[in-house]
């Protein structure tokens, strides 16, 4: 994981990665309206241990208290947009289903330990739109129009996903967030493909991205490699679908300042 940032005057712009290599984002250049601009980066194990991974050590998943906040917070409803075109054709007829239940498992706080969880946030889809997410083909946030989008489009080769949330710097709330899904990587929805290779998981993805929109950053990959919000994501497998006890508590935690 590398973050940049470059403190200017306003409101804020957090740019948050789900990447499957080591890319470094660097600073962008401020544009007209001064603001800060942070990257993250998370890396994708190897196929070829992924299953050795995602077997090894399953009481993590329930065990752990750990998690790591950011800047900001979602309050209330985050309400957003799907834009459907480019979407691959192997996802493209569940892309939006796959969405939804993402965003409703991090906003409701479904996760793998079976724990009830009341939040302070929630989540509603508002359509289709024909607007993009304001995220370059670089891995950079562009720009606010305080529409929160959903779309597809190119990253860098390595970078399955890109979300920028704008907040309040006065007060820490979420103004807006687009998220951005790389259209040229290999993707899969429901169960895992028979002789998957270096093939991602929509669902498990889109919760990670939106456990940034919350205000969730990354948690220690050594010690909580389990964990939604952990730095690496796995090839060809969907535990990450569903929260941790980690991400929950975090989840939790946000909610009390809400």
């Amino acid at each position: 994981m590398r973050k940049g940032a470059l403190s200017l005057t306003t409101a804020s712009l957090i740019a948050a990665a789900f990447v499957a290599a080591v890319p470094v984002f660097e600073p962008t250049p401020a544009p007209a309206e001064d603001i800060t601009v942070i990257g993250e980066a998370i890396l994708a194990t190897p196929t070829t241990v992924a299953v050795a991974n995602a077997v090894a050590d399953t009481t993590s998943d329930c065990a752990s208290t750990a998690y790591a906040l950011e800047k900001w917070r979602l309050s209330g409803t985050h309400t957003w947009s799907y834009n459907p075109a480019g979407a691959p054709a192997t996802v493209a007829p569940m892309a939006l289903t796959t969405i939804q239940r993402a965003t409703t498992n991090l906003t409701g706080g479904q996760n793998r330990c079976g724990t009830r969880a009341t939040l302070a946030i929630s989540q509603a889809y508002s359509g289709t739109n024909t607007k993009t997410a304001q995220i370059s083909p670089t891995a950079a946030c562009t720009g606010n129009d305080g529409i929160s989008v959903t779309s597809w489009g190119a990253l860098p080769a390595n970078t399955l996903g890109y979300t920028c949330v704008y907040y309040k710097t006065s007060t820490g709330t979420v103004i807006a967030s687009d998220m951005m899904l790389n259209s040229t990587k290999k993707w899969f929805t429901g169960n895992v493909p028979a002789g998957c290779t270096d093939s991602f998981d929509l669902e498990s993805v889109v919760t990670h991205e939106r456990g940034h929109t919350a205000g969730l950053s990354h948690v220690d990959q050594t010690t909580q490699a389990r964990q939604t919000m952990s730095p690496r994501t796995l090839a060809c497998t969907t535990y990450k679908r569903l929260i941790g006890s980690g991400d929950l508590t975090g989840l939790q935690a946000l909610s009390t300042k809400a």
